[in-house]
């Protein structure tokens, strides 16, 4: 570090002291063929191809250059360490300038060619353009005084006069030497260069696997470079070496690891630390199980401090609603919430269909089944009941239901029914409700013949108003336990019902009792 501050106090003294710019070398790049490309569409005056040159310089900052009364201030592009200028064919000079370097004025050496490609070196009197290349293996990383500079071969790299360690790496090829950078002698038309020797330094080397502590996703930087994430395998010379775990939302991890050179080195490095903040929930009602992120429990009594991102969270209790709310957790923020846990509605009021089956005590008793739906307390209800019970055997003499002629027939019957109620839903409890209901009720008699060869009254219909209330217990969330007492009205019926009913013993209308199970859904 301080070497570096006194190479560059040194620099600008020297600046200071000549402020004089001078082109190094001047030539034209046969092979080079970027001039030509068909994306340059700089043009001269005359409409003609403008000559390329690549000019590398210390920075490539603040220069202008300017190509006389005709062209005036050249077009420019900066291209990594090189800025292009575009010059017309016919210039002959150049003028370069810049606020701290100073000015020159420079004339070709050789004519320009429209399109061609040329390369300027432009020395700011400090230094001199250097080349560096290593033996034994090419695109070696290099690093001067600890600084990358880029990979072999590397040409015309600008560097302050003094001397310097250079180190180039490549693989398990290392070459470490040390080099001066002098001013040119008088005459002399060479770059200086420097060749690095590679030695291989395999049997300095250890195999590393590296695995993230319990993070499979971390990334992993060595040198500055990401490797991997969550595990990398390398081979790495012996000594003490570092690594930066990192991740979103995160703080980096370094971890520190000496390598054993011909060994293998099972490494564990920190996983990065997750950012976090803090987490205050009210609930309502206040004693409640809480989880998050799947199954971790969590007391939300207390503040919580968790990681950085969204969570699910479950918060249940008896009774309420599980509430899954989604919580944003910031960085260093304490995030504050309050959530209100909402009553089973145990008697669905506001929505809800349902289905179930129960058994008809009446006059002649079957089982029912239902089916329903309930709106904002509305209850509309549609049953059919299957009759079970049989009636009274039934003679019918050839005068139908005298005595005195001859027996035609025994029957019995069973009736069947299909009704349709409305009502409104009440609820007295959390776990009891009342539907009084009004409906109709058609009945149909079945008929058994048991003697003879006449099925008298079979398929006889009968219709009823009814009016009754549906009695709703609930002993377990969306079951229902049911008793409905109920009156029903004949309003018409066949004289056959009428007849056999009578001489059978049992009626179209009068009061009934159903008790059942219904399964709802709703809200």
């Amino acid at each position: 570090m301080k070497r570096s501050l006194l190479v560059c106090v040194a620099l600008l003294m020297t600046i200071a002291m000549k402020a004089q710019l001078t082109v190094d070398n001047f030539e034209q790049r046969i092979n080079d063929q970027s001039g030509m490309a068909t994306n340059i569409t700089v043009r001269d005056p005359n409409g003609d191809r403008c000559a390329l040159i690549k000019v590398f310089a210390p920075q490539v900052d603040g220069f202008s250059f300017y190509g006389g009364v005709t062209s005036g201030f050249l077009t420019t592009e900066t291209h990594g360490n090189e800025i292009w200028v575009f010059a017309p064919s016919s210039a002959q000079s150049i003028t370069i300038s810049h606020a701290l370097f100073g000015r020159v004025e420079y004339e070709y050496p050789v004519a320009l060619g429209k399109g061609s490609t040329y390369e300027m070196l432009l020395n700011v009197g400090s230094g001199r353009f250097v080349n560096i290349n290593s033996t034994g293996t090419t695109e070696a990383r290099v690093t001067v005084d600890g600084k990358y500079v880029g990979v072999t071969p590397i040409y015309n790299h600008y560097m302050p006069y003094g001397k310097y360690q250079v180190v180039a790496e490549k693989d398990r090829f290392e070459g470490r030497t040390e080099i001066e950078v002098v001013a040119k002698k008088k005459g002399d038309t060479h770059q200086q260069s420097f060749n690095i020797q590679m030695i291989d330094q395999t049997p300095h080397y250890g195999d590393v696997t590296i695995t993230v502590n319990e993070d499979p996703n971390a990334e992993i930087f060595y040198q500055g470079e990401r490797v991997g994430a969550g595990s990398w395998k390398s081979m790495l010379k012996e000594g003490t070496h570092e690594i930066i775990t990192r991740k979103a939302d995160c703080d980096d991890a370094v971890t520190l690891f000496t390598v054993k050179p011909q060994a293998q080195n099972d490494i564990t490095a920190d996983a990065p630390t997750p950012h976090t903040g803090n987490v205050q929930i009210y609930t309502r009602p206040r004693n409640v199980i809480a989880t998050y992120d799947g199954d971790k429990s969590i007391d939300l009594t207390d503040i919580n401090v968790m990681s950085v991102g969204t969570h699910q969270f479950a918060i249940s209790r008896k009774g309420y609603v599980t509430s899954y709310p989604n919580i944003l957790v910031r960085h260093n923020e304490t995030t504050v919430d309050t959530i209100a846990l909402e009553p089973i509605n145990y008697i669905k009021e506001k929505w809800a269909f349902y289905f179930g089956v129960g058994y008809t005590l009446s006059s002649l008793s079957g089982l029912t089944t239902y089916a329903g739906a309930v709106w904002n307390h509305i209850d509309a209800q549609l049953s059919y009941t299957l009759g079970l019970s049989k009636s009274e055997k039934v003679h019918m003499y050839s005068n139908v239901f005298g005595e005195g002629h001859n027996l035609l027939s025994i029957n019995d019957y069973k009736m069947n029914a299909f009704a349709f109620r409305v009502g409104y839903q009440i609820r007295l409890v959390p776990r009891l409700g009342i539907t009084p209901q009004v409906g109709v009720m058609a009945q149909s008699l079945s008929s058994n013949l048991i003697e003879g060869t006449t099925k008298y009254a079979d398929g006889a219909k009968a219709t009823s108003l009814t009016f009754g209330a549906k009695i709703l217990g609930v002993p377990a969330h969306r079951v229902y336990v049911f008793l409905t007492p109920e009156l029903a009205l004949p309003i018409s019926k066949d004289d056959t019902f009428d007849k056999a009913a009578k001489a059978g013993d049992f009626s179209a209308g009068g009061f009934s009792v159903s008790l059942g199970v219904l399964l709802n859904f709703g809200k």
